[in-house]
């Protein structure tokens, strides 16, 4: 019997999915959008239990009249994605795969400060996007994982992005079978896995 979907399950299903797909090189229009929409959700989920979410320290570092939502994940991509009323025949340049890194990364960060427990397959990403970007995050922040990041995905700012990934897929493979890893209190089971 269908007990129905909650808004988090659904952001996490599409979250979830995201990431698989992004891992396994799948289309990135379909990435962002299943990214965006889920960001969308746990954004709005943190600031009605007034979780003190990554989203929120972003707004805080942008310059000037320019919203987070409006400004950078809905615009320009997102809104191409979706509308076609406005310019039918508009052609988007600038897209590709790179520009889903950054925004899994929220949907991930928040939804992990407002659940405390998260998915192997956000996790993975939490750290293998860390990995590769521990110059855009303060020191004192990731001095706790910085060892952790090194032992689990050594090098692997050196490597290319196909290699990269492969790495991110492997982890998930890895641990999403590790039944002593899953039991743990701060892995939560997907709703949905494709994979």
């Amino acid at each position: 019997m269908d007990s129905g979907i909650t808004k988090i399950e659904a952001a996490q299903r599409q979250l979830v999915t995201a990431i698989e797909l992004f891992f396994r090189n799948g289309d990135p229009v379909s990435i962002h959008s299943l990214a965006t929409n889920a960001w969308e959700v746990i954004d709005a989920l943190c600031t009605n239990y007034g979780v003190d979410s990554v989203s929120d320290d972003t707004r805080g570092h942008i310059v000037g009249s320019k919203d987070l939502k409006f400004d950078y994940i809905n615009s320009p991509y997102r809104n191409f994605f979706k509308h076609s009323d406005r310019d039918p025949n508009s052609v988007l340049e600038g897209f590709n795969d790179e520009k889903n890194d950054s925004i899994i990364f929220l949907g991930v960060e928040d939804y992990i400060r407002l659940r405390k427990t998260s998915p192997i397959e956000l996790q993975v990403y939490q750290l293998w996007y860390l990995a590769l970007n521990t110059d855009k995050v303060a020191h004192d922040a990731l001095a706790e994982i910085l060892e952790t990041l090194e032992a689990v995905f050594p090098d692997i700012k050196s490597i290319g992005r196909a290699e990269q990934k492969r790495l991110g897929l492997e982890l998930i493979e890895q641990y999403k079978n590790d039944e002593e890893l899953n039991a743990h209190a701060k892995v939560e089971s997907a709703f949905h896995r494709l994979f």
